[in-house]
């Protein structure tokens, strides 16, 4: 299993969502290669939306 300690190291198409991930407060010293842009990609996806809906709950906000 390969990890990837350097962001230089960290494929292209990986980088966008790895810098959602940090600007969402989320970040991990090593990634490894199991992890494809359609986990990530998923990954943010659902913590923006349960930070969302927590936000909604939280504010009793009509959306």
């Amino acid at each position: 299993m390969k990890f990837y300690n350097n962001t230089s190291d960290i494929p292209k198409s990986l980088v966008p969502w790895i810098s959602e991930l940090e600007s969402l407060g989320i970040k991990s010293e090593k990634l490894n290669e199991l992890n494809d842009v359609y986990e990530v990609k998923n990954l943010v996806e659902n913590i923006k939306h349960t930070l969302f809906q927590e936000f909604k709950s939280r504010y009793h906000t009509e959306l």
